[in-house]
């Protein structure tokens, strides 16, 4: 099987070395500083599960002599989605499978727009990871797990075929039959906390520990979870009070990745998260106060400022 990574930051880096490390023949797309520490002094991974060092990785260069992938991970931020699909086109053959880790619900549709769908299987990883410096993941807290599986729910020799990988190289790894549920239930979870964490400026723990910033994180759950009912996801009539709880079990410090990038002057994914509810929202005739109000605070740091 041949890997490709779209994106070796946070996410693509450590689940990429993972299968590296396994002997998995696995490419990484990467740029700027980040990659030019990984072809002098290779990929670190440093993790409570284990630190890895890929002291080679390969690193992906000309399209015209890099063949065909079975299996890409596409793991950019969602800015550089329809971009980075354009750009891996022509590396793929007739049932080659896209996998999305990426957070929100829009990046399939991208994909299956510029792709085709037959390409396009959803994902979601459940990992908080940065770059900590070039070159070098930092994984933080004691999960890191995937989730994937084919739009439609039916099985295939792909997702079967990455579920071994996975399993091989130590990687916690799930094929759901109901992916597009799976995704839902991720985003209804990152978006509140990552809007609540930014406007804030604050950790899980500092998150839930003061009231006034529990209830915004409990009225922007509340809103996404108003929208993906009312664009008929079959989410769980208990599932926020599940994520409250699942929130409660992280370690005080985790910071979600978009709180990273805006302490880091980096752009946000904003729109593809908070942006998202209160968009769909007016569109289904939902009213998402909360998200508007996290949407609009963040907007002049929506593009960076380093």
């Amino acid at each position: 099987m041949k890997f490709l990574i779209v994106g070796a930051g946070g996410v693509g880096g450590y689940f990429g070395a993972r299968l590296a490390a396994d002997g998995n023949e696995v490419t990484f797309v990467a740029r700027g500083a980040h990659r030019a520490a990984m072809e002098d002094d290779g990929l670190i991974v440093l993790s409570p599960l284990g630190d890895l060092h890929i002291k080679s990785p390969q690193l992906f260069d000309d399209p015209r002599t890099a063949g065909l992938f079975d299996i890409v991970l596409f793991c950019v931020k969602l800015w550089d989605t329809e971009a980075a699909a354009e750009r891996i086109k022509s590396l793929l053959a007739h049932d080659s499978a896209v996998v999305s880790l990426q957070n929100g619900v829009t990046a399939e549709e991208t994909l299956a727009r510029v792709l085709g769908p037959q390409h396009v299987l959803g994902g979601i990883a459940q990992i908080s990871a940065t770059i900590a410096e070039p070159g070098v993941i930092r994984h933080t807290g004691n999960f890191a797990r995937l989730v994937f599986g084919e739009l439609d729910g039916l099985p295939s020799w792909r997702q079967e075929c990455l579920l071994s990988a996975c399993i091989g190289a130590g990687v916690e790894a799930t094929v759901s039959t109901e992916i597009t549920l799976e995704i839902w239930r991720k985003f209804v979870f990152l978006a509140p906390l990552a809007g609540a964490a930014c406007f804030y400026r604050c950790s899980a723990g500092e998150l839930l520990a003061v009231p006034e910033r529990r209830r915004m994180l409990e009225a922007l759950t509340a809103e996404a979870i108003a929208v993906g009912e009312a664009k008929g996801v079959a989410l769980e009539p208990e599932i926020e009070v599940e994520m409250l709880k699942k929130l409660e079990s992280f370690p005080a410090e985790m910071k979600p990745s978009m709180l990273h990038d805006l302490e880091a002057g980096r752009r946000l994914e904003l729109d593809w998260l908070n942006g998202t509810v209160a968009r769909l929202g007016k569109e289904l005739g939902v009213e998402t106060p909360a998200n508007a109000e996290v949407t609009g605070a963040l907007k002049p740091y929506a593009e960076g400022t380093a």
